[in-house]
């Protein structure tokens, strides 16, 4: 008794056939028809589906056990099972031929069928739980969108597993919150012992998929030691002789996000292979079940989600900026873990090289840091022992390792949710800083971390023109608040974009108001400014400084290009823009080897960069200017909260002057937040 996909009937003797439950048998019915035979009629028993094809529409069983068909029509005739059979030849299909006017038929051929179940069964319709699939064939694609279908795998972001090599260890612990995280693959094969002892079972995937992933299953029922089965090196697992039934339950994790050279996809496979008595006849495959796995995106939230928890950096001497920090955190209802300094990040680390994002399934939402480290070396990262419990942490390599580098995590920023031209972007897109243009100074990302950016598909990246700015990162001339103001024509959010036009205008207004002789800088002591190489300027003296006009001019232009881009690429109008006044100036850049200097010249906040705000619902905590005192108040100060306290804004100034652009970099290196993720489930979308 084999598996055929067409069974050719006989009159002589009953012919008999395995059918694998989702697949169907055609039957050979003019084979065997008897010579004056004009007619057929054909029924089966209870666990057997009749299909016949022809021109019309699927003929169904009640409809085929009553009628006589012609055999002089083409058409196909089609059976499935739908259940295995308790035993040996436990359904029948009996074909029956008739002449002309007559009733009684002149001759039937039987066909005797053992059914059986051989199917490998995944959450395939994203709903939390491991369900069969309706369609067999659906369970081979995956598919985008609200009706999509296909399962999702998490990434391993285990902290206590970053930077070990992978092992081929043959077990493995997990405590019951560990494998949560892992997706579940079933596989169940159902029929008679008898038949299923002369059979094997072979679950595989491909060499390179396999390096992507682990698959387990549990050494015994309820035990938390899982058996390795499938995983790097290791792309075949071949099961014990079938005795009698079987039901397994495998545990799925993705060791990689998606990137230039790995889509994402991972498929198994089960096979069923029938062996041979006589050892001169090879075995042979009769029948292959195939699933496939999307490894879920790295998602990035932006400054308009809300504030679940605050990374601050202790051990910088900025004992103000950190209780400031606090203070904002407590009124967001967020909490607060400390990082403690890497010395070999020179400060600068903690928002420009990591970023918060998440990772998610239906079963499973999985916070996580990516990190892109300058060091050289991987051998410990103090971050990771820092982390809430639960969080997940990955490392992404880069190759500029320059602390004014572009080549890092730091040097992108994520949207908010926008509609542009009829295309929806549900999860916000990224931003990412370029040099625009290929030249000799030029810097720009690394292709292996924009690969994987552009790879994770959910958030379509655009770029802008950043390499005019001495850090070159983005969060330096622009800055996402959230309004919540969704009504007609309203986003829901600002975009906070740095103005020279508008603080020259500010400054000329004071001039003329008769403030002109008011310093910049006033509280800050001389040895800070020298430190920083500022001096306290008055506004006249730098409303006549034609240099610096000549500089905020350029970088006015490059605002204004990156202005174009984002209007056009998020669909934003100029009421959805807040000009911040901002100024900067030109300087060689600063922290890198002689042997890399040029005499091209690059922009710094002139004072503290006021679009570098740590965004915490309605609570900003904004870098102090130090602008001239006007009445007491700074009119840098008060001309912010002019433009954000209308919003419903708090604009909360932060002293961060000591670490102001110096080897530890503005505050907001100092902190990062972990936000809340998106509502929108990222598999409903359509890239």
């Amino acid at each position: 008794m084999s598996f055929q996909s067409i069974i050719r009937l006989s009159l002589d003797s009953p012919e008999h056939a395995l059918c694998v439950l989702g697949t169907e048998i055609c039957l050979d019915l003019r084979g065997c028809a008897p010579q004056k035979s004009k007619f057929f009629t054909i029924s089966g028993s209870p666990g057997v589906l009749v299909n016949i094809h022809n021109t019309g529409p699927v003929i169904t069983n009640e409809e085929v056990a009553v009628n006589q068909w012609s055999l002089s029509d083409l058409m196909d005739v089609l059976i499935k099972m739908t259940s295995p059979s308790p035993a040996v030849d436990g359904d029948k299909v009996l074909v029956s031929y008739y002449q002309p006017d007559e009733e009684s038929p002149m001759a039937t051929a039987e066909l005797y069928l053992t059914g059986i179940a051989v199917s490998l069964n995944v959450d395939i319709y994203r709903s939390g739980k491991v369900e069969m699939a309706r369609d067999k064939q659906a369970k081979k694609n995956w598919v985008w969108g609200p009706s999509g279908w296909g399962a999702i795998l998490l990434v391993n972001c285990s902290p206590a597993d970053m930077g070990q090599l992978i092992d081929k260890k043959a077990t493995k612990v997990f405590y019951s919150e560990e494998i949560k995280n892992l997706s579940q693959m079933t596989l169940n094969v159902e029929g008679p012992s008898c038949i299923l002892k002369n059979h094997r079972l072979v679950l595989y995937t491909s060499k390179k998929e396999a390096e992507k992933t682990r698959v387990y299953r549990p050494q015994e029922e309820g035990s938390s030691t899982f058996e390795l089965v499938l995983g790097p090196g290791q792309h075949t697992y071949t099961f014990a002789p079938l005795e009698s039934h079987l039901k397994e339950t495998f545990y799925v994790e993705a060791l990689a996000f998606p990137s230039a050279d790995f889509s994402g996809l991972i498929s198994f496979s089960v096979s069923l292979v029938e062996g041979s008595q006589d050892l001169s006849i090879p075995e042979t495959p009769v029948h292959k079940d195939t699933v496939v796995f999307r490894v879920a995106p790295c998602i990035f939230t932006p400054s308009t989600q809300m504030p679940l928890e605050v990374y601050l950096c202790r051990e910088l001497q900025v004992q103000g900026f950190v209780n400031t920090v606090i203070e904002i955190s407590e009124k967001s209802n967020s909490q607060v873990a400390s990082v403690y300094e890497d010395p070999s990040r020179l400060g600068r680390w903690l928002q420009d090289e990591m970023a918060f994002c998440y990772t998610q399934a239906p079963h499973k939402t999985v916070s996580l840091v990516l990190d892109t480290p300058r060091v050289l070396k991987l051998e410990d990262f103090p971050m990771k022992y820092s982390l809430s419990p639960g969080l997940g942490y990955v490392i992404q390599c880069t190759k500029d390792h320059r602390v004014a580098s572009m080549d890092s995590i730091g040097n992108l920023m994520v949207s908010p949710p926008v509609k542009v031209k009829g295309k929806e972007y549900p999860l916000g897109r990224i931003l990412i800083g370029s040099s625009f243009y290929p030249s000799k100074e030029g810097r720009d990302m690394s292709d292996p971390l924009r690969d994987f950016l552009y790879a994770q598909q959910v958030q379509a990246p655009v770029e802008l023109f950043s390499d005019w700015l001495m850090i070159g990162h983005v969060d330096e001339f622009m800055c996402f608040i959230p309004t919540h103001d969704k009504s007609e024509g309203k986003k829901g959010f600002r975009l906070l974009l740095a103005s020279p036009s508008s603080c020259y205008k500010l400054f000329q207004e004071k001039q003329k108001e008769g403030y002109g002789d008011m310093p910049l800088f006033e509280e800050v002591r001389e040895d800070q400014l020298l430190s920083n190489g500022r001096g306290a300027s008055t506004i006249n003296q730098l409303l006549a400084d034609e240099n610096m006009r000549k500089q905020n001019d350029y970088v006015e232009k490059c605002i204004s290009l990156n202005r174009d881009i984002l209007k056009s690429e998020l669909g934003l109008a100029e009421r959805d823009i807040v000009e911040v006044p901002q100024l900067f100036c030109l300087e060689q850049l600063t922290n890198v080897p002689s042997s890399q200097q040029s005499d091209k010249l690059y922009a710094r906040p002139y004072f503290p960069n006021l679009l570098q705000v740590i965004v915490m619902g309605k609570n900003l905590g904004i870098p102090k200017p130090f602008g001239p005192q006007i009445k007491g108040t700074c009119c840098l100060e008060e001309k912010v909260c002019q433009l954000l306290e209308p919003l419903g804004f708090k604009c909360i100034f932060i002293n961060d002057f000591d670490c102001y652009l110096t080897e530890i970099g503005d505050f907001c290196a100092c902190a990062n937040i972990r936000r809340v993720p998106f509502a929108f489930k990222w598999w409903r979308m359509v890239p």
